[in-house]
């Protein structure tokens, strides 16, 4: 498993996959100015219906938003003109460049935002991603009722075309965060071709951005993507980007260090001996990613909470990280990791102290059926070593038996998408934007994002506490209370941040080379260059 936006995926993933970053794969092509990566199978690359990091790292180069993210954290204009306004954080008012267009040569202005986020949000279009516009006005009349078989409306009222090049959006309440969401690409727009044929724009996308679809998408085989010259934005120095899609267990790693990929990340296990072998070369810093045990609290199995907190207590995650990871990743102690703004440290408190004795003690008490069986669900790739791990300390500290379940990538995230996984799972995410609410409300809201099935009111309450404060660190800190309360209800277990490690090929510029790492080792591909 990958993570997003290298991280995408996006991406995402919306994300939610387990890995480094994107790392070089054999394209088979020679010319010297072609960027040779490697991928997972994407499940989608219609941007609203990404969630995961596959889809958002091809998205990412195809599309282009209104806004993209700094290093810092921060939006920077794209096809916006300027910064979004509002006089009461409801009614925003955001300016679009003239002379962008999509790769078919449609024209992009206000109103193709209005369509694009009108199709993202609709419930018959089943996005993955239509969670992220439900603060607009009239979100909850594109959904789909329960016993109905189409939306109450077709469009949301909150959103206008102003003019050609102004477009004002209205949100059921005061959103602060607003902003800070539209770099992400359920946000990107989608051109009319693409909306009278979704499934043909998936497999040879109609994008606005550097690099445009070569070819079609290879399923399961590879992506080929080339620079596209009429580009307003900033034009990238590389003419083209070839994937290489692996699957299963397959890595990029023997293939890189064979001298054939441009960019890759050694494997847990081939950590040591990359940093002994590459030294300071070997490029690493602390990601924005982080790893749990997710619970299907929607199963009576796992509905009490002391269950999912005895389980948590029974896993020692400094031995974890030291066993998988030759201890370079950080034990998570919270759900959002500290260069997020609203980072606060120990909110998981006592759930995420390793204790045997209590963990065995809490279940025995807890309504855990005597001599029941643990099904852990993971997707195939590394990520079945690193759960089989946890299964082991679950087994030994709890004295339960457990058995593993493991699928193809876009089949686990089918299957948690809708509520089919029946036990424990490994899961990562990964911002979609650098605000601690993104590592709750798109996961544990009442969103199509939450995999979980949970549910708690007061954790509802406090999300929208902070998105009505007047401003940032206001809301923050009624976020920090919304993540105390997670924590207390512990629908995941959370386990380790992940740090980055990459090694660049010897074609590559390192001075080129700028990661962003509040988007989890994002870099930037329209600096990157050869030597």
């Amino acid at each position: 498993m990958r993570t997003k936006r290298v991280l995408a995926t996006f991406s995402t993933i919306a994300v939610a996959t387990l890995g480094l970053a994107a790392c070089g794969g054999d394209s088979g092509d020679s010319d010297d100015n072609t960027l040779r990566l490697s991928l997972g199978e994407p499940k989608s690359l219609v941007p609203p219906n990404i969630g995961e990091s596959e889809g958002g790292e091809i998205a990412e180069h195809v599309y282009a938003g209104l806004y993209d993210y700094t290093p810092d954290g921060m939006v920077e204009p794209v096809i916006a003109d300027g910064e979004p306004t509002s006089e009461d954080n409801k009614v925003w008012t955001i300016k679009i460049k003239e002379g962008f267009t999509f790769q078919n040569g449609e024209e992009i202005n206000a109103e193709t935002f209005v369509k694009s986020w009108n199709y993202a949000a609709n419930g018959a279009n089943a996005n993955q991603g239509a969670g992220f516009l439900d603060s607009i006005e009239g979100w909850d009349d594109v959904q789909i009722p329960e016993g109905e078989e189409e939306p109450k409306e077709e469009t949301m009222k909150g959103l206008k075309a102003k003019d050609d090049y102004v477009l004002e959006v209205t949100l059921d309440e005061a959103f602060i965060g607003f902003p800070l969401m539209l770099g992400y690409s359920a946000f990107y727009p989608l051109a009319d071709a693409c909306l009278d044929d979704i499934d043909a724009c998936n497999e040879k996308p109609i994008g606005n951005g550097m690099y445009e679809i070569d070819g079609k998408w290879e399923h399961k085989k590879g992506i080929k993507l080339k620079k596209w010259d009429d580009f307003q934005g900033e034009q990238p120095k590389i003419d083209k980007i070839n994937y290489k899609i692996y699957t299963g267990d397959a890595v990029c790693w023997p293939d890189f260090e064979a001298g054939k990929l441009d960019l890759c990340a050694p494997p847990a296990e081939e950590y040591e001996a990359a940093k002994e072998k590459y030294g300071d070369e070997l490029l690493e810093d602390q990601g924005s990613d982080t790893w749990g045990l997710g619970f299907p609290v929607h199963q009576d199995l796992y509905a009490d909470p002391d269950v999912r907190k005895a389980f948590s207590m029974a896993i020692d995650r400094e031995a974890l990280i030291d066993g998988l990871f030759q201890g370079r990743y950080i034990a998570a102690d919270s759900y959002v990791p500290s260069m997020i703004p609203g980072h606060k440290a120990g909110t998981c408190g006592e759930a995420c102290k390793f204790d045997a004795d209590a963990a065995k003690e809490l279940l025995d008490k807890s309504s855990w059926p005597e001599g029941e069986k643990v099904t852990l669900w993971v997707n195939k790739g590394t990520g079945e070593d690193y759960l089989k791990v946890i299964g082991d300390q679950i087994s030994k500290n709890l004295g339960l038996d457990y058995t593993m379940k493991t699928l193809e990538w876009p089949d686990f995230l089918e299957k948690k998408t809708a509520h089919e996984i029946t036990g424990p799972f490994l899961t990562g995410w990964i911002p979609d934007y650098p605000l601690n609410e993104n590592y709750m409300k798109p996961l544990y809201g009442n969103g199509p994002g939450n995999d979980f099935g949970f549910h708690d009111e007061k954790f509802e309450e406090l999300l929208k506490e902070g998105d009505k404060a007047e401003d940032l660190d206001a809301a923050l800190q009624k976020y920090q209370a919304a993540e105390e309360r997670l924590a207390d209800q512990l629908p995941l277990a959370p386990l380790w941040v992940g740090t980055t490690a990459t090694k660049l090929g010897d074609r590559i510029n390192p001075d080129s080379f700028e990661r962003n790492t509040y988007m989890s080792g994002t870099y930037d591909y329209g600096k990157l260059d050869f030597q």
